[in-house]
């Protein structure tokens, strides 16, 4: 016969409740989420390249497929790709764009929120004329139509 005491038959009873079955852990909604079209406001930051730079508001949209980390942002003629993390911080791969004022770099970090997303846009400019040069940064601002985004 054997015989149990009853601190051993505590143990026992405590690893026999933590058996049993579970259906394991509910899968959570892929985040983020932030497709879809922005009503974006624009505003000069930063200048040094004097007073022909001109910003403007464009219609901007965002493609970004649920729990993805990379997405694409069609500002007006302007198409960058980006990569986004979990809370909604993102940056752009430069690009190479033209300028008003000639050949230049885009850069873009920012982050999105549940209601839309706001940013700081980086033009590196390098100007034919005068042969220097400048950088100008631009402040967006935009909110979300439609369904919000989904943050994790």
């Amino acid at each position: 016969m054997v015989r149990y005491s009853p601190a051993s038959l505590t143990f026992l009873a405590i690893l026999l409740g933590c058996g049993g079955g579970s259906s394991g852990p509910a899968s959570p909604t892929p985040s983020p989420q932030v497709g879809g079209e922005y009503d974006v406001a624009v505003a000069l930051a930063q200048n040094s390249c004097g007073s022909a730079v001109q910003v403007q508001s464009q219609p901007t949209s965002v493609t970004h497929s649920a729990g993805a980390t990379t997405f694409t942002l069609v500002h007006g003629g302007l198409r960058v790709t980006g990569n986004v993390a979990r809370d909604g911080a993102f940056t752009t791969q430069p690009v190479s764009v033209q300028d008003t004022l000639g050949p230049a770099q885009l850069a873009m970090s920012g982050r999105f929120s549940t209601t839309g997303l706001d940013a700081t846009v980086t033009v590196d400019v390098q100007r034919a004329a005068p042969s220097t040069a400048c950088r100008y940064v631009v402040a967006w601002s935009g909110t979300k139509r439609g369904s919000p985004n989904v943050l994790g």
